[in-house]
């Protein structure tokens, strides 16, 4: 019985061992001018079809490149900064963030509060680009660092692991 046991309570262990911690990012090309205006431009990310369980993100951070869009020297083959610009950058509804950032370069920035309850809820996080002037938007990276969760064929290693020692026990009490 208790061979039985220790057999049992290995094979949860090493079941679970496999329930990980893991780092989904998601990517997303822009690659378009944007004008100045109140309407702004918007996007959402979507990390559901990356393996992303509900509920299981701990911490994130996102990247946005961002460069004045009539600067960029062809011949030279890098953006060359001309008159001062600013981007309001809004992640989600309330994470107003304008962050240190120049031209030509990424944007970065730790998800708040409120962009890890969003994506805990439903997996989208919705970001919201407002400038003075016209920027040229390149690639949006959204990083994402999920908490350890089972996977399915864990948690069925550990019901037949329960199942087995239901049965084993209910045997040797047939037979005492």
């Amino acid at each position: 019985m208790l061979k039985k046991i220790g057999l049992t309570v290995a094979g949860v262990l090493f079941g679970i061992s496999f329930a990980t911690a893991g780092m989904i990012e998601d990517v997303m090309s822009h690659d378009q001018v944007i004008q100045p205006g109140l309407s702004g431009f918007h996007y959402t990310h979507n990390i559901n079809d990356d393996g992303f369980v509900l509920g299981s993100a701990q911490s994130g951070t996102i990247n946005i490149f961002i460069a004045d869009d009539v600067q960029y020297d062809e011949g030279l083959g890098e953006w060359l900064f001309g008159d001062l610009e600013s981007v309001l950058f809004v992640i989600e509804e309330f994470d107003f963030d304008t962050g240190s950032f120049t031209f030509g370069t990424t944007f970065s920035n730790d998800l708040e509060v409120e962009a890890l309850a969003a994506i805990n809820a439903d997996g989208y996080l919705d970001v919201s680009l407002y400038g003075t002037g016209d920027f040229y938007i390149g690639d949006s990276i959204l990083t994402v660092m999920t908490a350890a969760v089972p996977e399915p064929g864990t948690l069925s290693l550990l019901g037949l692991g329960v199942i087995g020692l239901i049965v084993s026990r209910r045997k040797s009490q047939l037979r005492a």
